[in-house]
């Protein structure tokens, strides 16, 4: 475990360096150590400081010292480049392998826990009595899942305010479009992938900016309350589910379905898949190419991948345990985030151990913590 601990240290080490060349040694190294500390049960600066006998105001002061949009580029940089391994690895094999490993771009937002139940109440009062956003409550992200391993490619902090007052849907244009420009530079083609979202971002403008963008694929959950045409009949989606009949033996499907095409004012013509799963019956809205139901089925059950990166994020990284000033120090802290669920990726993957386990350990051997510093050749020095 210590031999893989140094040697994804020194890989993160090198592909922060590589990526962020105007960013000194000296902050690489504290972005790092706080990495690494995270797998030992460490969440923020000032419990590194404390564990370490560190000076904390060097720690605060290095990582103070990014700027905006190298603290965005944190979320934005790293996990696509590691994601192009991955994915040009599932190129090269056949094309079963491929089938399995159903290569999925997702895309969903999720809420930061709060610290305390008063905090949640104030918050929430504060926000609906005044209409004022709050910084850090909301974490837009895109993800990308390979087999069983979800990526993330970017990440952007929002204020959850409603659709009518968020800048949202626009934002989740730019974040794609930024992850796409970085794969062109890379040679990869992202948008051959099917790419899925919630149903709160449906919407006629997003399916027609991701088709013009070059997707072919695009998924989106359906919502009861949408209306659509289905045959002869003009109704809710809540009202369609109860007149349809669901089959029981269809193809490659392991529950039961039923798909049609279906026409709407909000989305256009679309194909509408209806199936139950865990006793309900649910359904999914298919724009692009005209997918058989196992294939959409199959494709859905890769969107899960970015709800279980969150739970990983708030379970295992304590996402809520830094806060740090300013815009910039909130992003420095969602960055450091991601490298650390990067770092825990790339062990994982070499032990074949879970995250938890590895946390599990590792916060047993937090002396071992004293070794491993001694990687870190610009952190120890006291300055004058």
């Amino acid at each position: 475990m210590r031999h893989k601990l140094i040697k994804s240290t020194h890989f993160l080490q090198d592909l922060l360096s590589s990526y962020f060349q105007r960013i000194t040694q000296q902050v690489v190294e504290t972005l790092v150590l706080l990495c690494v500390c995270h797998l030992f049960g460490l969440y923020n600066p000032n419990q590194v400081a404390d564990a370490l006998k560190l000076p904390k105001a060097r720690l605060y002061r290095r990582i103070g010292s990014l700027s905006l949009y190298h603290a965005k580029s944190l979320n934005l940089r790293l996990g696509c480049a590691m994601a192009v391994d991955f994915i040009t690895d599932a190129e090269s094999k056949s094309a079963a392998t491929q089938s399995r490993r159903r290569i999925t771009v997702s895309v969903d937002d999720t809420n930061l826990p709060r610290d305390a139940e008063t905090l949640s109440y104030c918050s929430n009062y504060y926000s609906r009595k005044h209409n004022t956003p709050i910084w850090c409550q909301n974490v837009l992200g895109i993800t990308l899942k390979v087999g069983n391993i979800v990526m993330p490619l970017d990440m952007r902090l929002v204020s959850k305010q409603g659709r009518g007052n968020t800048g949202k849907p626009n934002l989740v244009i730019t974040m794609i479009q930024e992850v796409l420009d970085f794969f062109d530079t890379q040679g990869i083609d992202l948008r051959k992938y099917p790419i899925t979202f919630d149903s709160w971002y449906g919407s006629r403008k997003l399916v027609e900016t991701l088709s013009n963008l070059g997707f072919a694929t695009i998924l989106f959950h359906g919502k009861n309350n949408y209306v659509m045409t289905i045959g002869d009949t003009t109704a809710k989606l809540s009202v369609h589910k109860k007149h349809i009949e669901l089959c029981e033996d269809q193809w490659g499907c392991d529950k039961p379905v039923y798909r049609t095409k279906a026409m709407s004012r909000t989305f256009g013509e679309c194909i509408v898949v209806f199936f139950r799963d865990r006793g309900k019956i649910r359904t999914l809205l298919v724009f692009g190419k005209p997918l058989r139901t196992c294939e959409a089925l199959r494709i859905w059950r890769q969107h899960h991948g970015i709800e279980q990166f969150w739970r990983y994020f708030k379970s295992n990284l304590h996402v809520s345990a830094m806060s740090l000033q300013s815009r910039e120090g909130a992003y420095v802290s969602l960055g450091i985030k991601v490298m650390s669920y990067l770092m825990l990726l790339q062990i994982s993957i070499s032990e074949r151990r879970t995250f938890h386990q590895i946390q599990l350990q590792l916060t047993g051997e937090r002396h071992t913590l004293v070794e491993l510093i001694a990687h870190f050749h610009d952190i120890i020095p006291k300055e004058p």
